[in-house]
């Protein structure tokens, strides 16, 4: 009698339990695991110092300087939301309850209302707060800010996966610390669309550069559903294919159609508000917020004039710096990174500097160069060969991290 010694016949209690283990690790092994993975591990470190840092950094502040609290049209709009200023909630929660976040959440209650201002902003992130903010019970600031944080995690982690890729793992801890201390950066940790955004964009590129073209194409769909200059991702992922295919474009393949998939977003999202009655976003931007479309040159032209004037605000100044410090990124870009980040970052530069807004012309440059997050890659890289350089850029970052969250802490208007 022959006897099958092969491995779907062992019936060995012993062997089938190590199977079973082998296959199915147990939650401590996954937590394990994921702690002993690099890019995990250096994440989440930097995100709970960060996330610890930031909040005993607004406690103290409104400690320091008293915020005024309550609902003022003008200077602290709520826009019928609940205000979150009491209690344990008010010193975690209430000092992130700051102008977009109150957008975003107000969406998230009431929906898209034509005539307001609120409709210029793409649906993922009110949508996602009104379900994980059901769950909660209504909480929706809550909601807003557990979803931004996780996202702001998985972004960090995407972030070194690239940038160990384009730089080296050392120069990329490097980038990463660069890019989560950026002046503005404090976004990624607050009720913003940045963090979900680069998470997505940063997606995107990972997972262009494995040849997974469906993949690339939703994740820059979704971005695009997030912010509406999402839509810029088509153009660095179809350079992306095509370079991959050594520049053959024929014949055409669906890796060279899911690119397309990022400006469909965003022109979708322009025509579905059309198409339940909200006014052309031109109009919206026009009447709501003061701000119209311009060459580049234009806005920075204008701030320059009012800063030689005197007229310019505070963020007026950073703002200009900002812009300068995106362009100077973006050129060295193109001779040190791959061609899908220098032609992203540039796309990116144009579409955040081409408008004009009264009586901040360039209003919100300086939040919107967190999007560049290539730029960041670059710092790493001068930390890495003129550490005593990149150590300068990085105290002068970390201050205007921790003034600019500040001044957001308490009503001020940074971008």
């Amino acid at each position: 009698m022959s006897v099958d010694h092969s491995e779907g016949a062992r019936s060995d209690p012993d062997y089938t339990l190590e199977k079973q283990t082998t296959v199915r690790p147990s939650f401590h092994d996954s937590v394990r695991r994921a702690w002993q993975w690099p890019p995990f591990r250096y994440s989440l470190i930097l995100f709970v110092a960060l996330r610890i840092g930031l909040s005993v950094w607004a406690i103290l502040t409104m400690s320091i300087v008293q915020a005024e609290t309550g609902p003022d049209p003008m200077i602290r709009p709520y826009y019928d939301v609940e205000p979150v200023d009491e209690g344990l909630g008010g010193w975690l929660l209430g000092p992130w309850q700051r102008f977009d976040t109150l957008h975003y959440t107000h969406i998230a209650i009431y929906g898209y209302e034509p005539g307001t201002s609120h409709t210029v902003f793409p649906p993922l992130y009110p949508l996602l707060i009104r379900v994980v903010g059901g769950l909660l019970g209504g909480s929706y600031l809550l909601a807003a800010l557990l979803i931004s944080n996780l996202s702001a995690l998985g972004y960090f982690i995407v972030f070194f996966l690239l940038a160990e890729e384009a730089i080296g793992w050392r120069a990329a801890r490097h980038a990463q610390v660069f890019a989560a201390i950026y002046p503005w950066s404090f976004v990624l940790l607050a009720g913003y669309t940045e963090p979900l955004f680069l998470l997505f964009a940063s997606l995107a590129f990972w997972a262009a550069r494995r040849g997974r073209g469906w993949a690339a194409g939703l994740c820059g769909a979704l971005a695009s559903l997030t912010r509406l200059q999402g839509g810029i991702l088509g153009a660095p992922l179809l350079l992306e294919a095509v370079q991959q295919r050594k520049f053959k474009l024929w014949p055409i393949r669906m890796d060279l159609v899911w690119p397309f998939l990022p400006p469909l977003a965003s022109i979708g999202f322009l025509v579905g508000r059309e198409l339940v009655g909200i006014e052309p976003i031109f109009m919206t931007y026009a009447t709501q917020w003061h701000h119209a479309s311009a060459p580049p040159w234009v806005g920075m032209i204008t701030n320059f004039r009012n800063m030689l004037a005197g007229s310019a605000h505070p963020v007026d100044y950073l703002d200009m710096a900002a812009a300068w410090f995106a362009i100077v990124l973006t050129v060295i870009a193109w001779k040190k990174l791959r061609p899908m980040y220098a032609l992203y970052m540039t796309l990116a530069v144009l579409f955040n500097t081409a408008h004009l807004r009264d009586p901040n012309p360039m209003v919100s440059v300086g939040r919107h160069t967190v999007e560049l997050f290539p730029a960041f890659f670059i710092l790493g890289q001068v930390m890495m060969k003129r550490p005593r350089r990149g150590r300068v850029i990085l105290l002068i970052m970390f201050t205007l991290y921790l003034a600019v969250s500040g001044m957001f802490v308490l009503w001020g208007w940074v971008g």
